[in-house]
């Protein structure tokens, strides 16, 4: 497998993540959802989307577009259909991307106005690495509210047709 094969199979494995991810938010039940934990769960997967989109939006479009990285009072409501956009996008990078685009490197404004540049495989690297850890917060948040957890280790994921 060729590394823009496995970059694009790792990218179907997070969208399967993501969805059962929103699932497990949505299986805590609405006597729980008053709990500052509910929101916490509710922002990490926000963020979740945000680092896709500025991310992408720095790496492909040239930064103009950013969003807030992390917003305490994210709405679970919008999170099924802004993950379904942005994993759309996602998608379309993927399928378009060369070895020769995933060699290069790619710069941006960081928040401090600084210039800042990163070889585009460390990036996408990054996402792929991080959005485990935060929704491993967000499967322990919403088993302490009483809602339903979903394992989502690629392992198992790997075998789902077995």
């Amino acid at each position: 497998m060729t590394p823009l094969e496995r970059y694009r199979e790792l990218y179907e494995y997070e969208i399967d993540c993501n969805s059962k991810m929103l699932e497990m938010i949505e299986s805590v039940p609405e006597a729980r959802r008053s709990d500052e934990r509910f929101q916490r769960a509710v922002s990490l997967s926000g963020h979740l989307a945000a680092c896709r989109e500025n991310w992408l939006d720095r790496m492909a479009e040239g930064g103009a577009n950013q969003t807030e990285w992390y917003d305490e009072n994210c709405s679970l409501s919008g999170l099924k259909e802004r993950f379904a956009a942005l994993q759309e996008r996602w998608a379309r990078y993927f399928d378009e991307l060369t070895d020769e685009v995933r060699e290069g490197d790619f710069s941006f404004t960081m928040r401090n106005g600084e210039r800042g540049t990163i070889p585009i495989e460390v990036q996408i690297l990054q996402l792929i690495c991080h959005a485990p850890y935060h929704r491993g917060q967000v499967a322990l948040l919403v088993d302490q509210l009483g809602g339903e957890t979903v394992d989502t280790d690629y392992l198992y994921w790997t075998f789902r047709d077995s």
